[in-house]
């Protein structure tokens, strides 16, 4: 898996240092140790990469008609954004679950089927996520391992943080070993690129103003919406709404945190604001969602820790 050419030829000579600038990536979670009841078996959906070396026992992934299975000493890279999932009851996994996306959500690397290879064949990988999951266990103990909705000083966020860089380059590099390289949708505008960012550095809890997004970016509104509108096949607001309801889909999934934290986290006045918007955006109730309703415009299934312990009021990472 160390073909160099190849390598290079897919990550040094294809991007503008603008385009990885823009990339997103942050950590979701990363953890090691057994599979609980409750993840080992059923269909779950993740926007977002995951990467599961199996520790003990064993993983079918079944995902486009395509299956999969993992034993002890091979890593899963799993498939985006569905697959159904088949943990033997003493399975024991490391996992890394991170956002790496391009401004306006499409993948960095594509994932349409689960891929399997052994450990030995990449060391560098498990090199770069132990030092994540060692940092996540000593710090965040008890947390349900969903680290964007956990509190941390800014200082422990930076080591967080720091550590990503290295597992994405060794995720990178063993992607292309296995063939596959970074892809883009299309050129992008770098006005949109900018719209973007500053859509993505909103925060969530407070008031969007189209307004005040035109005077940022020096563009008028109709301008503005036309070139973005283009580009992303959504207007600035619409992207702005989906970001939230992404959130807040994460945040139901991941999290016991209650609605009323939740809508207040999003910039809702109220509970029933959320609730409201909610049920518009997603066709069920926020309760409903977090039970493991779907959409029924999506027909999506839930998305799931596949660590997660039995539901007793607290999920656990």
């Amino acid at each position: 898996m160390n073909n160099e050419a190849t390598m290079g030829a897919g990550l040094d000579a294809v991007r503008r240092f603008q385009d990885w600038a823009s990339v997103r990536h942050g950590l979701m979670w990363a953890y090691e140790g057994r599979v609980q009841s409750m993840g080992r078996t059923g269909t779950w959906t993740h926007a977002d990469p995951s990467c599961w070396l199996v520790r003990k026992g064993r993983v079918t992934v079944t995902a486009g008609g395509k299956r999969v299975t993992a034993t002890a000493g091979q890593w899963v890279f799993v498939a985006t954004p569905t697959r159904t999932q088949r943990f033997s009851d003493d399975a024991e996994i490391l996992s890394v679950h991170f956002q790496f996306s391009w401004p306006g959500g499409e993948p960095v690397i594509e994932q349409p089927r689960s891929v399997v290879f052994d450990a030995a064949d990449a060391p560098e990988l498990e090199a770069a996520a132990r030092p994540l999951v060692r940092l996540v266990a000593k710090y965040f103990p008890n947390s349900t391992a969903f680290l964007p909705a956990e509190r941390c000083t800014f200082s422990l966020y930076l080591r967080v943080q720091n550590l990503l860089p290295r597992w994405l380059s060794a995720y990178l590099d063993t992607q292309a070993g296995l063939g596959v390289y970074p892809k883009r949708v299309g050129a992008m505008d770098d006005r949109v690129v900018q719209l973007i960012s500053e859509l993505d550095r909103h925060p969530l809890n407070q008031k969007f103003s189209e307004k005040e997004l035109t005077t940022r970016v020096g563009l008028g509104r109709s301008q503005m919406n036309g070139l973005f509108t283009q580009a992303t096949g959504l207007s600035p607001r619409r992207y702005y709404e989906r970001r939230r309801r992404e959130a807040s889909e994460r945040l139901l999934t991941h999290t016991r945190t209650s609605l009323k934290e939740i809508a207040f986290d999003l910039g809702f006045g109220s509970e029933s604001h959320f609730s409201h918007w909610f049920r518009r955006h997603t066709r069920v109730s926020p309760s409903a969602f977090r039970e493991g309703g779907r959409p029924a415009e999506a027909g999506r299934a839930k998305s799931f820790n596949p660590r997660q312990a039995p539901s007793t009021g607290r999920r656990r990472a």
